[in-house]
């Protein structure tokens, strides 16, 4: 039993750790992308080479990869945000990227073995370790969010013109976003695969990208809590859902439908979930109870 809270715990918190890179790209910068499985792969093939090869700790493996992820964020980013790419544009722009990230891992040989993938990575993802580096990553983009250069994204968000026009480089504050969202999906490419301890290209496909994106779409935009509970909850769905064996897809897809139906702005748009505003709703139903109890007695 605690073998199997502790896999969908890591599970969790490897979706969440990616998630929040593109809480920021896409919920505050307002640029979707298909494509950031790509640098999940990166993140993981660099990472697991260096443990591999070197034997190199988790941490410092894991930030390499990282950082491995972001520098080719810059290399295409660069480009795209310069030629003023935007909407649909970049989001298929970014799928082609991953699409030739995928095939391109898989035509390497003999360092990371081509489509036969990597084997034999070391096991370092302990769920109270990816627990920890998902809540420091929460902290992170909610921090960033509430800082000067979050409130600067969400004036690209919405309304890139006018935010130009008072004075903001634009295109350095989309790559900046861009990089931070890559170098979280290269943690947590680093992170899958020391928890499967087993990589291939066609691990990080398509529909890794489509997850992430849904996440955050389903969260809310602007949110850092909302696709956080969007990402724990995606992660336990088919989970739950397994009692009922083959009909768990159609179900998992019918309960995105009917979220997206009733609450097109996602389970938190643009709200923030915290203690002090549970206690202030505490309080004011109570309030509002005792207003009415009083209203009662005194007829």
């Amino acid at each position: 039993m605690y073998q199997y809270l502790s896999g969908i715990l890591s599970i969790i918190s490897i979706n969440v750790t990616a998630v929040c890179g593109l809480a920021i790209l896409t919920g505050f910068t307002g640029m979707f992308s298909l494509g950031h499985a790509g640098f999940m792969s990166i993140g993981a093939y660099a990472s697991a080479i260096l443990m591999l090869n070197w034997n190199v700790p988790f941490i410092p493996s894991m930030l390499f990869g990282g950082f491995v992820a972001a520098l080719v964020s810059l290399i295409v980013g660069y480009p795209t945000m310069k030629g003023k790419m935007r909407g649909d544009c970049f989001a298929i722009a970014m799928m082609g990227f991953s699409e030739a990230v995928r095939l391109g891992l898989s035509n390497i040989y003999p360092l990371i073995n081509g489509a036969l993938g990597l084997s034999g990575i070391p096991k370092y993802s302990e769920a109270w370790v990816v627990l920890l580096i998902a809540a420091i990553c929460v902290w992170l983009t909610y921090n960033y969010s509430k800082s000067k250069h979050g409130r600067i994204a969400l004036s690209v968000r919405d309304e890139e013109t006018a935010a130009e026009l008072i004075g903001v480089n634009v295109v350095r504050e989309k790559i900046k976003s861009f990089m931070i969202s890559a170098f979280f999906c290269g943690m947590a490419g680093c992170m899958y695969a020391c928890y499967y301890t087993f990589i291939t290209p066609n691990t990080f496909s398509i529909t890794t990208s489509n997850n992430l994106l849904a996440m955050v779409v389903l969260g809310g935009m602007g949110s850092v809590t909302g696709p956080t509970l969007a990402a724990a909850f995606l992660a336990m769905m088919p989970e739950m859902l397994r009692i009922v064996q083959k009909w768990r897809l159609v179900i998992y897809g019918l309960i995105i439908i009917l979220v997206m139906l009733f609450k097109p702005e996602g389970l938190m748009g643009g709200k923030e979930f915290s203690l002090k505003g549970l206690v202030g709703l505490f309080k004011h139903k109570k309030a509002k109870a005792i207003a009415g109890e009083t209203r009662e007695v005194t007829k």
